[in-house]
């Protein structure tokens, strides 16, 4: 079959579609280091830093096409770029944002001043501002019960660990990774608290569980496999070696069950309900109760307040205060 015959699916299929990996040079190198030094002094996590210069490879590479240095680019120069990040490597607009605010810190770190005014002009023209985003539905106390029950009800050798996770999640608000990374080191096991050290934010903060949960988890950590300061409170069973279990596994255990319960018609099945829907749900259910919202900001472990608001305006929230008014009325 020659390649003008072929159908769309067959191009992808033979990853006829797939941009030619950058190839990498001294010059891109000279760059690359300023900007890993630059980041590394900002205490950025090593997998964002390598991240970012993966990207920042394309671009430095495209400026070598231009025969330019990057602080040569003119505005339409870096138009050019984004063209040419849609045209011929076929990014998203999700994906283009990020390459937006990759070269935004670029050019601070390095004091480059070329970029500002493409970004001051994008600005004015709302290129970046409108970008793809990913939305999770918030979930209430029903629903999460819903969901513990159906895993704890499954078949898994590791039910009983993953309700656990799963239990911890909704009461502490925290995120998959911060649960998953409680070493034995950071559990206050006599009030039922723990310190959440590898945060989004790099600031240390405290959460708590309740009463019964803590007596849940003595339980459960008396049969890990490894039990030292430093060893993670939730271990891989299934491979007996008491490492940390993995993040896919438990987005795949809650993504089973609430696939089931969407089957049963337990849960609308136009609701995109994930792992963060538990954070979300905390969020609201903190606020539903009285919690202030700096509170609930601490608690989280939002750098901004702002980041809690979105939870003190969400949809559902509002839909509920209506009931509530709708009650006294």
């Amino acid at each position: 079959m020659s390649g003008k015959n072929m159908n769309e699916m067959e191009r992808r299929l033979l990853y006829a579609d797939k941009p030619e990996p950058v190839k990498k040079t001294e010059e891109q190198n000279k760059y690359v280091k300023k900007f890993k030094e630059e980041r590394e002094f900002d205490n950025i996590k090593k997998t964002t830093i390598l991240n970012d210069i993966v990207r920042l490879r394309v671009f430095l590479a495209f400026c070598e096409e231009l025969e330019m240095e990057p602080f040569e680019l003119s505005t339409h120069d870096f138009v050019k770029f984004f063209n040419y990040l849609n045209n011929r490597r076929n990014c998203s607009i999700t994906t283009q944002n990020k390459y937006f605010n990759l070269l935004k810190v670029f050019y601070r770190l390095l004091r480059y001043e070329n970029f500002r005014e493409f970004e001051i002009e994008s600005n004015n023209r709302k290129r970046f501002t409108k970008y793809e985003k990913k939305h999770y539905d918030t979930i209430d106390f029903e629903t999460y019960t819903k969901i513990l029950k159906e895993v704890v009800l499954s078949n898994s050798r590791t039910k009983v660990r993953d309700a656990l996770l799963i239990r911890v999640l909704w009461e502490t608000g925290c995120r998959r990774s911060e649960a998953l990374n409680i070493r034995y080191k950071d559990c206050d096991l006599e009030k039922g608290r723990f310190r959440i050290r590898d945060t989004k934010t790099y600031e240390e903060r405290t959460v708590v569980v309740s009463e019964d949960t803590t007596k849940i988890v003595i339980d459960y950590i008396k049969q890990n496999l490894r039990r030292d300061a430093d060893d993670f409170i939730f271990q891989n069973e299934v491979t007996f070696n008491g490492k940390r279990v993995k993040p896919d596994w438990v987005t795949a255990v809650f993504k089973k069950a609430v696939n089931k319960l969407k089957e049963d018609g337990a849960i609308p099945k136009g609701r995109r309900v994930v792992v963060h829907s538990l954070r979300h749900g905390r969020a609201t259910d903190l606020l539903d109760k009285g919690v202030p919202i700096d509170i609930v900001k601490e608690i989280l472990g939002h750098k901004s307040l702002e980041t809690t608001l979105y939870y003190s305006h969400s949809k559902e929230r509002k839909e509920k205060l209506l009931d509530e008014i709708q009650k006294l009325l």
